[in-house]
C-alpha cells in the first residue's frame, strides 16, 4: 500500500528544518533572524520527536522491541557520524594541523562523535546528530512504549515535562565543569533527551486517537490559538531576558503547538504554496544531517576559523544558501543513487509515497 503523505505536516517539516539552519546561524540581537528564532522558543527539535512519535509504526503482537526501526536508524547515524568526522575534525583542528600535531586524532574520538563515550553532545563535530542518537533508543523501546495504558504515558509525559525543568536548572550549573572535571554526576544536556522522551510519547498519545484527518480537522479549527499565545507572549520573553525558553517546557510545546498552526494555516490561506514547499518535506531529514556540516565549512571559507562569527548580513543570506545547498544535492542524489539515500537519508522510495493532499 502507498502511505498517504499530509501536505502541511510535510510543509511543517521543511519549515522547521530551516528554522533550524537559522538557529546555528549567529543570530545577532534585534535582528529578524533573532526574533524568528525567539519565536520558536527552542522548540524546534521536539517538533520531530512529536513527528516520530506519531508516525512510528505500530508493534507488533507480542513485539516488545523494535530492531527493524532501530537498524533503519543505526546506518544513517553511523554514515553522518563518519562523514563528520571527516568533514568537520580538520576544521577543528586546523592550528594543530598546521602546525603537523596530530594528538588529537585519538582512538577516543569515535567514541565521543557517537555519544558513546560522553552523553554531552558538545562532544560531536556535528552537534544535531543527538536526534538520531536519541531517537535510536525510544525507536528500540518504541514497542513497549506503545503498550502503556494512555493514562499512565500521559503521567509519563507529565513527568518528563516537570523534570526537563528541573534539570534544565542543575544542567547548567554543571556545565562549565564538564570539559574541565571530566563527566558530571548529570550528563551534560540530559534535560533535553528527557524532554523530548515526552514528546515522543505526546506522540504515540496523539496517534491513538486522531489519525491523518482528525488531526488536520483538530489543528485546523484551533489553530490561530497557539499562535495567538506565541505572538502575545513573545515581547514579553524578548524584553525579560527569558532565554533560552527552553528552561520552560511549557513554552517549548506552545513553540511545538505553534508550528503545527503555521502549517495548518498557510495550507488553508496559500493552498499552492504549501503545496509546493511541501514536496521538499520528505528531504528535511537530509537537511538537518547535512546543515550543520555546510555552515562549519562556509564560516571557515568567510572568516577563516572553525567557530568565526557572521556578520548581521551574512547571516542573514547564510540559511537560504545552505538551504538551497541542500536541497540541490537532495535532488541530484536522489536521482544519481536512490537507494543510498533511501538507506542514509530515509528518503522515501519514488513508488512508494503517493502526492500531497
Amino acid at each position: 500500500m502507498t502511505k498517504q503523505r499530509i501536505a502541511w505536516i510535510d510543509f511543517c517539516r521543511i519549515y522547521t528544518a530551516f528554522c533550524v539552519i537559522v538557529r546555528h546561524c549567529d543570530r545577532h540581537y534585534g535582528f529578524p533572524a533573532y526574533i524568528a528564532d525567539l519565536f520558536n522558543y527552542r522548540s524546534l527539535i521536539f517538533f520531530f520527536f512529536l513527528m516520530a512519535g506519531y508516525f512510528t509504526h505500530r508493534a507488533g503482537e507480542g513485539q516488545w522491541i523494535d530492531w527493524r526501526r532501530t537498524k533503519q536508524l543505526l546506518a544513517p547515524y553511523l554514515f553522518w557520524t563518519l562523514l563528520s568526522i571527516v568533514a568537520l575534525q580538520p576544521l577543528m583542528h586546523l592550528e594543530e594541523l598546521t602546525a603537523s600535531e596530530w594528538g588529537w586524532l585519538t582512538p577516543k574520538l569515535l567514541l565521543s562523535e557517537t555519544g558513546l563515550a560522553s552523553w554531552c553532545y558538545w562532544d560531536f563535530s556535528n552537534v544535531p546528530l543527538w536526534y538520531l542518537r536519541t531517537l535510536l533508543i525510544f525507536a528500540f523501546v518504541s514497542p513497549l512504549l506503545q503498550r502503556i495504558p494512555t493514562k499512565a504515558l500521559l503521567g509519563l509525559i507529565l513527568i518528563c515535562f516537570a523534570g526537563s525543568d528541573v534539570l534544565c536548572q542543575v544542567d547548567c550549573e554543571t556545565a562549565a565543569s564538564h570539559r574541565t572535571q571530566g563527566i558530571p554526576w548529570l550528563p551534560f544536556r540530559l534535560y533535553e533527551s528527557v524532554l523530548a522522551l515526552g514528546f515522543y510519547g505526546a506522540g504515540l498519545v496523539v496517534r491513538r486517537y486522531a489519525d491523518g484527518q482528525r488531526l488536520t480537522t483538530f489543528v485546523s479549527e484551533y489553530a490561530w490559538v497557539p499562535l495567538g499565545g506565541a505572538l502575545v507572549l513573545l515581547p514579553i520573553v524578548l524584553f525579560t531576558g527569558f532565554y533560552p525558553p527552553v528552561q520552560s517546557s511549557a513554552l517549548v510545546l506552545l513553540g511545538v503547538a505553534t508550528t503545527l498552526s503555521i502549517g495548518a494555516l498557510v495550507y488553508r490561506f496559500l493552498p499552492r504554496f504549501c503545496t509546493w514547499a511541501a514536496q521538499w518535506g520528505p528531504a528535511a531529514f537530509f537537511v538537518y544531517v547535512t546543515h550543520f556540516i555546510l555552515l562549519r565549512w562556509l564560516r571557515v571559507i568567510i572568516t577563516g576559523t572553525y567557530g568565526g562569527g557572521l556578520n548581521p548580513l551574512q547571516a542573514a543570506i547564510a540559511p537560504w544558501g545552505i538551504l538551497a545547498v541542500s536541497l540541490s544535492l537532495y535532488v541530484i542524489l536522489c536521482r544519481v543513487c536512490p537507494k543510498f539515500m533511501q538507506i542514509f537519508a530515509l528518503s522515501p522510495a519514488p513508488h512508494s509515497a503517493s502526492s500531497n493532499k
